[in-house]
């Protein structure tokens, strides 16, 4: 479900998951207007150095008329016990149908279930959905937490950019920047973001969308909440932190990625002195943003976006540095 950000931490989780349940993992295509295979942006090969995958377009061709015939596909969805299983439609809304019928499944009947995905609930599964009777698990929800355990954060690891991606940085990078070293912001400033940050502070909560990737690093013992000024932060918030970091860095090179508006006149009016050079791409396909942003000699980020956290989970198995609006000084 949701964009780029929220698909990888519902993929980690699942991955996760399979391996919990030793169960091997049919890796589900990106999702954006259609199904992209995951192997178009990641290596399948580099996940496997954690738990069994395979390609799902590879298991629906090759395994599945063996496995998992039209007559066997059943669907599995989470529902509370009081529900009746006809509200378990698998196909139903945006991205469901799309999604399945891409890749040709239609289900002949579906189960509901209301166990966990933890350690704990290992042995239900087992019990409850034996592999020889349910050889595949197809369900409607990813199976993971929202936002992601800090547990599947160093998950990202397994997650190799493919050498398409890679080519297209290189290519940006070069012609951008001169492979010089830049800076990478990203900016999440549309009206339906500040919306979602209107109210944040009267939650009185640590866990915000993604925001335990940044109060995380406060530890338990704080009572450190999530801010307005950390979820929408304002332009002043803004180019005081890019200053400290171009300051502090000395490099003069920033690309902005953002759902909006990308400040870059306001940047290079407060930054004149530092004589910057501030510059977007707004490609069609965001990750080609995530994949810039991971690769940035530094990154300022929005800690309660789960785009800024995929991002951030990336540099991290680099040990590349990483702030944030409203947070870092």
């Amino acid at each position: 479900m949701g964009r780029f950000g929220n698909q990888a931490e519902h993929f980690l989780g699942g991955l996760a998951f399979s391996k919990l349940i030793n169960r091997t993992l049919i890796v589900p295509p990106w999702r954006t207007y259609k199904n992209i295979p995951y192997s178009e942006w990641f290596q399948i090969e580099s996940l496997r150095s954690y738990h069994r995958v395979i390609d799902a377009e590879d298991f629906m061709q090759n395994l599945a008329p063996r496995v998992w015939p039209n007559e066997s596909r059943i669907g599995f969805c989470w529902l509370p016990a009081d529900r009746p299983k006809s509200e378990c439609q698998m196909k139903e809304g945006n991205p469901f149908e799309s999604f399945w019928n891409e890749l040709n499944v239609s289900f002949v009947d579906t189960t509901t279930y209301q166990l966990h995905y933890d350690e704990y609930s290992v042995n239900q599964w087992q019990k409850l959905f034996p592999a020889d009777r349910y050889p595949v698990l197809a369900l409607k929800g990813a199976p993971a937490s929202y936002p992601m355990l800090a547990e599947h954060r160093q998950l990202q690891k397994y997650m190799t950019w493919s050498e398409q991606i890679m080519d297209e940085v290189r290519q940006h990078q070069k012609k951008l920047f001169n492979n010089e070293p830049y800076i990478g912001i990203h900016l999440r400033n549309d009206i339906d973001w500040e919306r979602s940050c209107t109210n944040v502070e009267s939650y009185k909560t640590r866990s915000y969308m993604a925001s335990p990737q940044c109060l995380d690093q406060l530890g338990a013992s704080t009572n450190s909440y999530v801010t307005h000024k950390i979820c929408y932060p304002s332009d002043e918030e803004i180019l005081r932190l890019l200053k400290n970091i171009v300051l502090r860095t000395r490099i003069r090179n920033i690309y902005v990625a953002t759902d909006k508006r990308p400040m870059i006149k306001e940047i290079e009016e407060h930054l004149a002195a530092q004589r910057v050079y501030v510059t977007n791409l707004d490609p069609w396909l965001p990750v080609i943003d995530v994949a810039m942003l991971a690769h940035a000699d530094y990154f300022i980020g929005n800690c309660v976006s789960s785009f800024t956290s995929v991002i951030k989970r990336a540099r991290d198995v680099h040990d590349l540095p990483t702030a944030f609006w409203g947070f870092s000084n």
